[in-house]
């Protein structure tokens, strides 16, 4: 997700907290918090230093959510873990998910809906997960209006901008990208006649100048816009990850299935290096140093941005619900089973 560009079920709760306690931290380090499939998510760094480090070519479409991805390649947490990680620039995340399947990139950094929309038009197992990458937290995506705005409550909402990235070819009256289902499971919980509503997909930017000058009356966005679009007078009328939706996973780390099978060695090292940064990221610093290296930030937006929850373990549970919602509100036509899509 371009963390750039109803209450129809009840989800299990929640993801980690966003900030969490330091004890926790060091359990992490330690190996005591859980990875994926139980093991130890730096256990692979002590095997490194005896054999040569692979090469790893990770696609992503820069943004808050992969942070951490930069930061474990600065810090030197992926070449402890043996391999030699180079992060290549997209634009979209189906470019990316294009380039893994010829072979362009061995790993894709990218929205969940675009990976789950994708996996459900095939017969076949075509993807694992490798890590989740980022979980919404308070604040990261927020339906927003101007103070004298005629917009007071949800149910006066008609037309709602929202962000032209990450989108997916949705079936007919179904959400087109999964910031937009989560709005609408949390709106529905509101009691809004989602019949009613229509989105506008746009770009942030111009859905914030359309915000300002009356154009909108409101718009659906995410970090760092929902920051931007506050320093020129917008206020919050609904957090689109809240309720049902609070803690959603919205983005993480995926490769081909052929690709997880023959390289278990290379899999081991980079969840290795992306959980010792994602320790880190736990602590206030880290990550605010590293934007402004990449996510077109000041120093003091990047200071002052929030961010959501960058996991310390890849729950299945926690990502089956990204899927589920995705099913329920129509954005795909069919159950995904994610347990069969994490790498063992």
């Amino acid at each position: 997700m371009r963390l750039s560009s109803a209450r129809i079920r009840v989800f299990e709760l929640r993801t980690p907290p966003r900030r969490l306690r330091p004890v926790a931290v060091l359990l992490a380090i330690l190996g005591v918090a859980a990875g994926i499939s139980g093991c130890n998510p730096f256990s692979s760094s002590q095997a490194a230093t005896q054999a040569d480090s692979q090469a790893v070519r990770v696609g992503v479409v820069p943004g808050i959510d992969n942070a951490t991805l930069y930061l474990a390649k600065k810090r030197g947490y992926f070449a402890r873990a043996g391999i030699d990680v180079t992060i290549v620039d997209f634009t979209t995340v189906d470019a990316e998910l294009h380039a893994l399947s010829t072979g362009g990139v061995d790993v894709a950094a990218g929205d969940y809906g675009d990976l789950f929309a994708k996996q459900s038009a095939l017969q076949k197992d075509a993807y694992k997960i490798l890590a989740d990458g980022y979980d919404a937290a308070p604040g990261v995506v927020q339906i927003m209006t101007m103070p004298d705005s005629p917009i007071k409550n949800p149910v006066d909402l008609r037309v709602i901008g929202a962000p032209d990235i990450d989108q997916v070819s949705a079936p007919r009256g179904g959400p087109n990208s999964l910031v937009i289902a989560s709005a609408t499971s949390v709106l529905q919980s509101d009691r809004v006649n989602l019949s009613n509503l229509t989105w506008k997909n746009m770009s942030e930017t111009e859905e914030i100048s359309q915000l300002v000058s009356g154009k909108l009356a409101a718009v659906l966005l995410t970090q760092p816009y929902v920051y931007e679009a506050q320093q020129q007078g917008a206020v919050e009328l609904v957090d689109a990850c809240s309720g049902t939706t609070a803690g959603i996973p919205l983005s993480g780390y995926f490769t081909s299935t052929s690709w997880s099978q023959n390289n278990a060695r290379a899999v081991a090292a980079f969840r290795s290096g992306l959980a010792e940064a994602d320790a880190q990221a736990s602590m206030p610093g880290p990550v605010q140093t590293i934007l402004p290296e990449y996510a077109k930030l000041t120093k003091d937006e990047a200071a002052l941005v929030t961010t959501g929850v960058y996991p310390l373990s890849t729950i299945t549970a926690n990502l089956q619900r990204t899927a589920d919602l995705m099913n329920v509100v129509g954005m795909i036509n069919k159950q995904l089973n994610v347990a069969t899509m994490i790498a063992r």
